[in-house]
């Protein structure tokens, strides 16, 4: 059966099998090989980057020898002018459609391998592929995984592209840090969105997915990787690599990530098998299995050691009893309050006792970076809710310069910062835009607190001191003084 509304020369077309934002997708059965294949079309634009970006597209798949990456058949024009791409039919469906098949751990290392072995041969190639998600991850008839659609690939070395002007090109819940901000990619984008498929297998759901695209990508900039279930705590090393928040600490390879995930196939529970322990050989057990009578004096010298060993003063009790609600404290997020009921005030109780008790300083650093945590969501979600520098005590500036105050070097906490940063100089380029020149001064005003050396505020305070009148000025400087004294008190 053909397709009525499309007519391919030496192919017959027998429906539409899926379609994206660009392009349609048809089944169609390749005349002279008499063999199935998929046909992506383009449909037809008037935009020539879209055109030479889908036959680049083509092209470069076409350059590619490698299982994990769909191969192409064809590449040519319609009669009308359209574009298509005739490639292999992946009828296996994408990853969304065979999660049943990766509810193991062994499984989903073996997917994550294979598509990181694809991505090497890419990047080798100098390729970022930039939109690594479960749709764009088919399987063969085998089983095979398969990653498909560079639509929106480019050059690792080349930044001229649509990133450099403030788009973030990709799906938003797989996006890295840096491609959520607009900021220059590098290879180590495609692995971000590979932990991001990872942990979604792991867990069960994507923990980074907002309410919104925004949302999510203030996820992707400072949510941490949340804690794996025990049993698969062993993959959190790699899973740490593949999802560090700046690109440097990432894999800076696929093909040292693959070999990374080989080494955990072949022994996956390598780490705990090598730090797991049988029971304690008791005394009793001890002296069983030897082959001579013990002496007397070596049995009391024995338990003189267990009783030694053993012993615990009252201040050891307390310092036990103290570490035990302070965990508890950490573990049901009582970091800093209620007032002498949290981890923090348990863990000084034992410095107190115990000025150079290791468990009680990692316990103190433990909280911070708690805190830390908690202050930057608290931060994201003020941000999400429209509360920069108000109400006080509960805005997005009081939470990240709390973090910061606590570690002014968190990189979660000076991206806060350059969000708020960047929504004040969205909010008064707008104001300018539209000649409401007061908005505009009252946010370069609250933007230039934050960032006072922000070089585009600086540039906006300078326009507007230019065009505003002189009255105007002095109205503006009067009840500004009013204003900035209101917001003082209320943020």
């Amino acid at each position: 059966m053909s397709h009525p509304d499309l007519e391919i020369p030496g192919y017959t077309v027998h429906g539409q099998i899926g379609h994206g934002g660009m392009a349609s997708v048809y089944l169609a059965t390749q005349e002279s090989l008499n063999r199935k294949v998929a046909i992506k079309v383009l449909r037809k634009s008037a935009d020539e980057s879209l055109n030479a970006r889908f036959i680049r597209e083509a092209h470069f798949i076409a350059s590619l020898a490698n299982p994990h990456i769909i191969t192409i058949h064809d590449i040519s024009t319609l009669p009308s002018g359209d574009y298509y791409i005739a490639m292999e039919l992946l009828d296996g469906g994408d990853l969304s459609e065979n999660q049943e098949r990766f509810r193991k751990p062994g499984a989903i290392l073996q997917l994550i391998r294979q598509i990181a072995e694809g991505l090497a041969v890419v990047h080798d190639k100098g390729i970022i592929h930039r939109d690594v998600k479960p749709a764009n991850i088919l399987f063969r008839a085998d089983g095979t995984a398969v990653l498909t659609d560079f639509g929106i690939a480019k050059d690792a070395d080349n930044n001229s592209d649509l990133t450099q002007a403030g788009f973030s090109l990709g799906s938003p819940s797989y996006s890295s840090p840096e491609q959520a901000q607009g900021q220059p990619l590098d290879i180590t984008t495609d692995i971000y969105g590979l932990g991001v498929i990872l942990l979604e297998l792991l867990l069960g759901y994507n923990p980074f997915k907002g309410d919104s695209h925004t949302s999510t990508a203030i996820n992707h900039i400072q949510q941490p990787i949340p804690t794996l279930p025990a049993e698969l705590d062993y993959l959190s090393p790699l899973l740490s690599r593949m999802l560090a928040k700046q690109p440097a600490q990432r894999f800076q390879s696929c093909h040292e990530l693959a070999a990374a995930i080989t080494t955990l196939v072949d022994s996956p529970t390598g780490t705990r098998i090598a730090t797991a322990r049988g029971p304690a050989l008791t005394a009793p057990q001890w002296l069983k299995g030897k082959a001579a009578p013990v002496a007397g004096a070596a049995v009391l010298a024995l338990a003189a050691v267990i009783m030694a060993l053993t012993y615990e003063s009252e201040t050891d009790r307390r310092i036990r009893e103290l570490l035990e609600l302070a965990g508890r404290g950490l573990q049901e997020g009582r970091y800093i309050s209620p007032e002498e009921d949290n981890a923090r005030y348990y863990y000084r109780q034992v410095l107190l006792l115990d000025g150079d008790n290791p468990a009680a300083a990692r316990g103190l650093q433990a909280v911070t970076e708690k805190r830390i945590e908690a202050l930057v969501i608290m931060g994201a979600e003020a941000i999400e809710h429209d509360r920069l520098h108000r109400p006080k005590n509960d805005n997005a500036i009081h939470y990240y310069r709390e973090a910061l105050t606590l570690d002014p070097d968190n990189p979660q906490a000076t991206a806060g910062i350059g969000q708020v940063t960047a929504e004040y100089i969205r909010r008064a380029r707008a104001g300018l835009l539209e000649d409401d020149l007061e908005r505009a001064d009252y946010n370069v005003k609250w933007g230039l607190r934050v960032s006072p050396d922000n070089g585009e505020l600086l540039a906006m305070r300078s326009e507007l001191d230019k065009r505003m009148p002189a009255a105007k000025k002095f109205i503006r400087d009067v009840f500004g003084k009013l204003r900035e004294a209101v917001d003082s008190e209320e943020g």
